[in-house]
């Protein structure tokens, strides 16, 4: 079972920004597919344009800088 809806590279890295800016951990997406760099990702200190490759990274890096904390946590 995958928790992905899509099933290309493109679209899960589409998906994990939208679920990152459904947990305010950005402030907003535009994906613009005909352009270079398609991924438009909203931050405090502005907007930041990415290529896939550095939108994935990106994705990665912000889950992990949000809930690694959480994760290892001992009750």
């Amino acid at each position: 079972m995958s928790i992905w809806a899509r099933g290309d590279r493109t679209g899960r890295v589409g998906e994990a920004l939208l679920m990152l800016e459904g947990q305010r951990l950005i402030d907003g997406l535009e994906i613009l597919p005909a352009e270079n760099k398609p991924y438009r990702v909203r931050v405090p200190a502005g907007i930041v344009h990415m290529d896939e490759d550095e939108a994935a990274m990106f994705a990665l890096g912000a889950v992990v800088g949000a809930f690694g904390s959480v994760a290892r946590q001992r009750v």
